[in-house]
């Protein structure tokens, strides 16, 4: 079947890094405009126009689709022709089941991966965006969470909002914005809460535990009940780490196949 490709009415959309690509590397494409509803595959890049409720529709009805969005490693700073990622997953915003696979994708960052830390002082809370929170039907997250954390411990509780400044997010924003940098806020945490933000991610490499929903893509690295706050699990990371660089892809994987060829057989 040909993949159908959601094509923003911005030409000039990041979006189109993926989606230009994607059309090289996949047999039979058909591009989508002014988004129309179909019946699958189709692939979306973020929660552009009417991505949001087109997605909602497909899972409603069964039909499968693809999710591109930022990577979890190898971020796009602005510059098309260095070297840069986008993550890709199936039927859902993250992958939430890993497989055994090969260091050598995750090895290419040389991320150092910190010793588990058990003597932090405050509990950092880091929300999704409002959208994310929304998509999963938790749009008061926030409250809910500090409220819950509140029963159970006396940390302090700091709450990092996504950053965001001049239409963009991420550590683009926080130069933009003249933000406190995660690695900044997160020091001397005794854990990082999140629903699905990817800063649990670099929160588990620098030895820090979190609390994350159960669609987080390291949702198997943390607990996911907060009664259990003062009660961190500290696991083995590399295995999901490995799994998630082949949840992430160049352009140019996307354009000679090799995207494709990883991720068909699986969900």
């Amino acid at each position: 079947m040909p993949l159908h490709l959601y094509c923003p009415p911005n030409t000039q959309s990041k979006a189109y890094l993926v989606i230009d690509n994607v059309r090289k590397g996949w047999s039979e494409t058909i591009d989508i405009k002014n988004y129309a509803r179909t019946d699958g595959p189709s692939l979306f890049w973020g929660f552009v126009g009417e991505n949001f409720a087109l997605i909602k529709d497909l899972e409603r009805r069964g039909k499968d689709y693809y999710f591109a969005d930022m990577p979890y490693f190898g971020r796009w700073n602005g510059d098309n022709n260095a070297e840069h990622y986008w993550r890709i997953s199936k039927n859902e915003l993250h992958p939430t089941v890993h497989y055994h696979r090969s260091p050598d994708r995750f090895d290419k960052f040389k991320i150092k991966i910190d010793e588990w830390k058990n003597n932090g002082k405050h509990i950092l809370v880091c929300p999704s965006s409002p959208t994310m929170n929304k998509y999963y039907d938790h749009p008061n997250w926030t409250q809910d969470t500090v409220a819950k954390l509140q029963q159970y411990t006396d940390r302090p509780i700091i709450v990092r909002e996504k950053p965001r400044a001049s239409g963009t997010s991420g550590p683009r924003a926080i130069e933009l914005g003249g933000l406190k940098p995660f690695v900044e806020q997160v020091k001397d945490a005794w854990a990082v809460v999140t629903s699905v933000s990817m800063c649990a991610i670099e929160a588990v490499c620098m030895g820090i535990p979190v609390y994350t929903s159960k669609y987080s893509p390291i949702h198997q690295l943390g607990h996911h009940d907060l009664s259990k706050i003062e009660s961190p699990i500290y696991p083995s990371r590399e295995p999901i780490l490995h799994s998630l660089a082949y949840c992430q892809f160049t352009p140019e994987e996307f354009a000679n196949g090799t995207a494709k060829k990883i991720l068909e057989p699986y969900k």
